[in-house]
């Protein structure tokens, strides 16, 4: 990262760690996800704990994701640079990317 632009490294500051998944958790239902697959009893969005039976670490993490016996799949598009991340900085730094649901 030594070839770095102060101004690069400055945006690189800058972006605060966070989770880019709008929704992660189902507290909207599905709303930001497109379901590609919904076999079996189908996606649905249960509460914590649920049939889990547990809690989430997160005392703000109140539902969660639940598929059934057969195939269930669910995408979501994110934009970085919508989020901030120049188009320089992706192709220069390329910043490991972590995806993540629960």
């Amino acid at each position: 990262m030594s070839d770095l632009s102060e101004e690069m490294v400055a945006e690189l500051l800058s972006l605060e760690k966070r989770n880019l998944i709008k929704n992660p958790h189902g507290a909207e239902q599905f709303e930001g996800w497109e379901i590609t697959e919904n076999g079996g009893s189908q996606w649905r969005v249960e509460e914590l704990p649920g049939d889990c039976g547990k809690e989430f670490p997160d005392e703000t993490v109140q539902s969660y994701f639940a598929t059934s016996f057969e195939l269930c799949l669910k995408k979501q598009v994110l934009d970085l640079q919508a989020e901030g991340y120049s188009e320089e900085l992706l192709d220069t730094v390329q910043p490991k990317i972590t995806v993540q649901d629960w």
